[in-house]
């Protein structure tokens, strides 16, 4: 590596040539490794250029196909740059993708990286690749789509976010949610297209919003039941011609979703059933369960709308409480059963987590939960689900620490939106059943500045407040 001194480099337009003329010299003479030092210090000085990003990835392809191995050590990998700045951490993760450019989850955190940056082009270069690798790995990864839809959205690449999602759907047809947000993005699209909101001019702007309003309207007009039935005939047709096929199984399902009626729905489930007893591949029983607690959490709205329409009428209440019980037996099962399959899968280690947890297991969510802590998606939630599930069962001190670690790992737990006063509050309450009073008044006197009205917050502050004087 080259001196640490040249962390101090000027950026500008310019400042990495001769880095990068030098680099190509000596890629050229089959030395990849000190070329790839040399191509990460010219972009330490022009981290917008995307040629020499290009440039740098090309290498380290060639170096691959050599036969390099990927960056490693006794002591293990030294990072290039000390990472005080989010460019110098996103350049010492392109040098470990240079050293090992199939390896997804590097690209993964070089994405989050540049995004920290704000280097809105290289999200947009380095996308596609991460989307390709993603794609062509043995099992795909649908959440993989979804963080890279996010950096999408982020830099208002609202149609690439689309495709994005577009994706992960053909991996999760059963999930609901992703074609509401297809749908929220194409809108977005259809805004930015319109541009009426930066025009100056009045009736310039006029005329913008009526081709806007528009476009919108063409947008709503493909999701007319008419078009879903058409697309539902297409699907069916390729799929009676290929029944078997991954891609036009979930496109059928997919369309029979998209009709949101139970008769579709249980069509759906049919279909899905058919495709596992002929592959037994386990991802379509996961799209059943998935289908099934949709249509749970369906009927539980709409009796909780009839009982708050008729409070007078028992029966209700009773059918209720009744489906509840039954759907989360039904939803433990079935992530049981799936935390059987992906032990190792922090999202359905989460969830089943949260079903003991409803169902007072505690113990076993206990187990549940400290695997899904590991993953970074649902750390603050598993943490603050731990801290509680100790609480139930006395652990107080550990109760304590964990709560304060869910905090910790909530990037919004200063705010005071309500996740953060939920976990706080269990802070509070953990604290006061460890006898640790003064704490205890302090965040439930925070908990009050946000929101005097939260649970029993204000009164637990008055009664601790009365016993200290």
């Amino acid at each position: 590596m080259i001196s640490s001194e040249t962390q101090t480099a000027t950026e500008g337009l310019g400042k990495g040539k001769a880095f990068f003329e030098r680099a190509r010299t000596v890629a050229d003479t089959g030395n990849y490794d000190y070329a790839i030092d040399l191509y990460i210090e010219g972009l330490l000085r022009e981290p917008l250029n995307i040629k020499e990003h290009e440039a740098l990835r090309d290498v380290a392809l060639r170096r691959k196909i050599k036969g390099g191995k990927p960056a490693g050590g006794i002591f293990g990998v030294r990072p290039y740059f000390k990472g005080k700045t989010s460019k110098e951490q996103m350049l010492n993760t392109e040098w470990l993708l240079a050293k090992d450019p199939g390896n997804i989850s590097t690209m993964q955190t070089m994405l989050k990286q540049a995004a920290a940056a704000d280097y809105k082009d290289i999200v947009l270069w380095l996308g596609p690749i991460f989307l390709q690798a993603n794609r062509t790995t043995k099992t795909p990864n649908p959440r993989l789509y979804l963080e890279i839809a996010d950096l999408y959205e982020k830099f208002e690449a609202f149609a690439k976010a689309g495709e994005a999602i577009g994706l992960a759907q053909q991996l999760t047809p059963a999930d609901a949610t992703l074609d509401e947000r297809i749908k929220a993005l194409a809108a977005q699209e259809t805004l930015k297209k319109g541009q009426y909101e930066s025009v100056s001019d009045f009736k310039e702007s006029l005329r913008d919003k009526e081709m806007t309003r528009d476009l919108l309207q063409k947008e709503s007009l493909s999701k007319t039941m008419d078009y879903r039935k058409k697309m539902v005939e297409e699907a069916r047709a390729a799929y009676e011609s290929a029944p078997t096929e991954q891609q036009t199984i979930a496109k059928y399902v997919k369309t029979l979703l998209d009709m949101e009626t139970e008769e579709c729905e249980n069509a759906a489930i049919q279909t899905l059933q058919k495709a596992y007893e002929a592959t037994r591949v386990y991802r379509y029983k996961t799209y059943i369960g998935d289908v099934r607690l949709k249509q749970y959490r369906r009927h539980a709205r709409i009796l909780v709308d009839a009982v708050k329409t008729h409070p007078d009428d028992p029966s209700l209440a009773q059918e209720l409480h009744k489906l509840e019980e039954e759907s989360l037996q039904f939803e433990l099962q079935e992530f049981e059963e799936r935390a059987r399959h992906y032990p190792s899968d922090g999202v359905v280690m989460y969830k089943y987590g949260h079903c003991l947890y409803r169902a007072r297991r505690y113990d076993e969510a206990i187990a549940a939960l400290q695997q899904a802590q590991n993953n970074p998606q649902h750390r603050s939630d598993s943490l603050y689900l731990l801290g509680r599930a100790f609480l139930e069962q006395t652990m107080n001190q550990e109760a304590v620490e964990t709560l304060q670690r869910a905090i910790e790992n909530y990037e919004l737990a200063a705010t005071g939106d309500t996740k953060s006063k939920e976990m706080h509050y269990w802070l509070a309450r953990a604290m006061e059943a460890t006898r640790q009073s003064d704490e205890a008044a302090k965040i439930y006197s925070q908990i009050a500045q946000w929101d005097i009205s939260f649970r029993d917050a204000r009164q637990r502050l008055a009664d601790l407040r009365k016993r200290k004087a």
